[in-house]
Formats: C-alpha cells, sequence, structure tokens
C-alpha cells in the first residue's frame, strides 16, 4: 500500500484506505476494522502524501518520517500516546534530528507515534519508496538521497507549466 492510499480523517479515529472517489463522497476502509463506510467529500481528509513534519531546513514527508522511524526501531514498537510529553519529544528528536521544536506540538507527536504503531502493526511499514525504485533499477547505482526531492519539484513545476498552458488556451478561446 502507498502512502497517498492512506487517509486521516479529521473527527474519525484511525486510519482508512481509499477505495473509491466521487463528486460527493470518498469510499473508504478502515485498516483495522475493515469496515466501509463513505465519507462526505466536504469532509476534512488528510493523504499521507500530502502530510508532512516541521524541521528547520525543509519538511519531510510523513511516509519518509515513518520509514525513519521504522528503521531506527528495527521493526519494534514507538513509545504509546500516554507516554510524557518529553519522552515523545525526545524520541521523535532521536529520529528527525533537525525537528522544528515550536512549530511541531504534543498532539502531533502522538499522531505519529500512534500512527507508526497501527502502521506497523498491520505490517504495512516500511513504505516502498515509487519514486526512487524506477531510477535505482534503471542507473544500476544507489538513488541520490536528494532525487525524491528534486523529483517533487520538477512534477511540481511540470503541473504549474501545465496549468498555464491550459489558461492561456482558454483564454484564446
Amino acid at each position: 500500500m502507498e502512502p497517498k492510499d492512506i487517509l486521516a480523517i479529521s473527527g474519525k479515529p484511525g486510519l482508512y484506505k481509499v477505495l473509491n472517489t466521487t463528486q460527493r463522497a470518498i469510499v473508504v476502509e478502515s485498516l483495522e476494522e475493515k469496515k466501509r463506510t463513505a465519507v462526505p467529500a466536504s469532509a476534512r481528509v488528510s493523504s499521507f502524501e500530502d502530510i508532512s513534519i516541521f524541521t528547520y531546513d525543509e519538511d519531510l514527508p510523513l511516509a519518509g518520517v515513518l520509514n525513519d522511524i521504522h528503521a531506527h526501531l528495527k521493526g519494534g514498537e514507538a513509545p504509546g500516546a500516554k507516554e510524557p510529553h518529553d519522552a515523545l519529544r525526545a524520541f521523535v528528536t532521536e529520529v528527525v534530528t533537525d525537528l522544528d521544536q515550536e512549530r511541531v506540538y504534543h498532539s502531533d507527536l502522538k499522531k505519529l507515534c500512534t500512527w507508526y504503531n497501527q502502521l506497523n502493526s498491520l505490517s504495512l511499514l516500511p513504505f516502498a519508496d515509487a519514486e526512487e525504485a524506477p531510477e535505482t533499477e534503471a542507473d544500476g547505482e544507489a538513488a541520490d538521497t536528494d532525487a525524491p526531492a528534486e523529483a517533487a519539484a520538477e512534477e511540481v513545476g511540470a503541473e504549474e507549466k501545465a496549468s498555464e498552458a491550459d489558461d492561456k488556451s482558454g483564454a484564446a478561446e
């Protein structure tokens, strides 16, 4: 399962897998209970692909942080959400050394550890890095650590150029 298929829904506990989307709703399935439900399109839904962790340099994608935690713990369990604030912050700071201490709140740390433990118990970690896999196979070398960030920047640039071209073609009509 890829990070883009995992959702966190505001006001609903747990994590969900996207099954289908329509104009009015998103059909999801709970990862733990395997129950299907429809969530209105107006609900606040966040894909793991869109969530990032604040650092002093640049924001890190949630999937990468979860993979780093998995590697750091060697597949073990992270501290629970009921651990003291200092213990959670110290644990996450071990993994993400340049964590922005002012912008990452205690509730964020609790969610991060809870999500990690839930995904780890379902054997969904570590996430495969889809952007690096083709480059590694094609080049036969280890992928550059900046490759995902560069690919994301190129993708955003391509989307912006495409939308500008659409705007210009729409204006010409």
